[in-house]
């Protein structure tokens, strides 16, 4: 007996989700987490650093340490909110993520169908999957680009499990974040 194909109807991101799944993708990444480490342990350096000096002198120094707090909490404010302008630029050029999509996912082969066109792929070209809470899977056939299939488009009698064990018989690395 061959499997009910799994179906994910009118699939549709919007800015506003892809700026929050993209946001924690990047928040997730080793590279981004090593960053906000170090400036997390320049700001408390740095304020303590301060904190000494105001103990010690009972007033507010005039030193460069100051001005270097500043800079840093201002680095990290401005930091984050120019991702999320990026990535809203990205969402405004990536017109295929403004059209709602239907995926099919069978034992074979993951198609995809909207207003610009068809496609399909072979299970054997997704490199790996990234489950992001709460509602969206990216299934990846390069590194630089997804398909975002939004679970809760998800049609019965499919469930997560289903897609998860459809992605572990085809070997398919999965990541949560």
């Amino acid at each position: 007996m061959k499997p009910t194909p799994i179906v994910l109807s009118g699939v549709q991101l919007s800015a506003d989700e892809f700026v929050a799944v993209n946001f924690r993708l990047w928040r997730a990444r080793p590279r981004t987490r090593l960053n906000h480490w170090i400036l997390g342990a320049a700001i408390a350096l740095l304020s303590v650093s301060l904190g000494l000096e105001v103990y010690q002198s009972g007033r507010l120094p005039q030193s460069s340490s100051l001005v270097f707090l500043a800079v840093a909490v201002g680095y990290a404010l401005v930091r984050f909110g120019l991702v999320r302008y990026q990535l809203r630029r990205g969402y405004a050029k990536n017109t295929a993520a403004h059209h709602p999509t239907d995926f099919t996912l069978t034992d074979t082969e993951i198609r995809g169908r909207s207003a610009l066109g068809q496609f399909s792929g072979k299970w054997s070209l997704i490199r790996r999957a990234v489950w992001v809470q709460p509602h969206w899977l990216l299934l990846y056939p390069t590194e630089a680009a997804c398909y975002y299939l939004d679970m809760r488009r998800l049609q019965a009698p499919a469930t997560l499990a289903t897609v998860e064990q459809l992605l572990a018989t085809h070997q398919i690395p999965q990541q949560r974040i």
